[in-house]
């Protein structure tokens, strides 16, 4: 019984609850992990979305890191749990030796690459 009733009010309410669940889910990405005080593109807080766009779109994802890098700082949120880092002193932070970061190998050839051409 108290399940029909469960679900009978879910079937009237749904749009309600849809709604209400997406904006819960959103808020959560936005401010759940203590990233939202890093800057970055107004979408890249709630979703990852907006990066597969980009990438679709333009095919020019380094270009597009390097100006967010250039209008935002050293560290700019891409995503509602990525961070990028431009300053090539975070590497030893960041990709030290049991640091408790998840590390992605092809950013160090890529930060090795970025200050080869600043020099």
């Amino acid at each position: 019984m108290l399940a029909s009733n469960i679900l009978s009010l879910a079937l009237a309410y749904w749009p309600a609850i849809l709604i209400v669940t997406t904006v819960a889910w959103l808020a959560r990405n936005k401010f759940n992990k203590g990233l939202n005080k890093y800057p970055g593109p107004a979408l890249a807080g709630f979703t990852d979305w907006w990066r597969f766009f980009e990438l679709v779109s333009s095919r020019k994802t380094e270009q597009t890191h390097i100006q967010l890098h250039e209008k935002y700082g050293d560290v700019v949120r891409l995503g509602p749990n990525v961070l990028s880092f431009a300053d090539p002193k975070a590497l030893k932070v960041i990709y030290g030796l049991n640091k408790g970061f998840t590390k992605v190998w092809s950013t160090i050839k890529e930060m090795a690459d970025y200050q080869g051409t600043q020099g």
